[in-house]
């Protein structure tokens, strides 16, 4: 679990409770989010893009720069 401190930094002066509420999500939710304990779903990561004004792909680095295994087809 890794702190999104884009995600913190995004934030600026604004607390934990006003972006969520802006989300439309518990505080608590919000900052599993900044945490990393969570993920947004796809629609809210697409809220906070709006919301904090930062690409969506700096917000969740983790997510959107994780290697995913693809499986390889044997050519025969």
């Amino acid at each position: 679990m890794k702190k999104r401190y884009r995600l913190v930094e995004a934030r600026g002066h604004r607390t934990q409770i006003e972006i969520a509420r802006m989300c439309g999500v518990a505080q608590q939710t919000y900052s599993h989010w900044e945490t990393g304990r969570q993920s947004p779903p796809i629609k809210k990561m697409l809220l906070l893009e709006r919301v904090l004004g930062v690409p969506k792909e700096e917000l969740f680095v983790d997510i959107f720069n994780s290697e995913i295994e693809l499986p390889t087809k044997e050519v025969g």
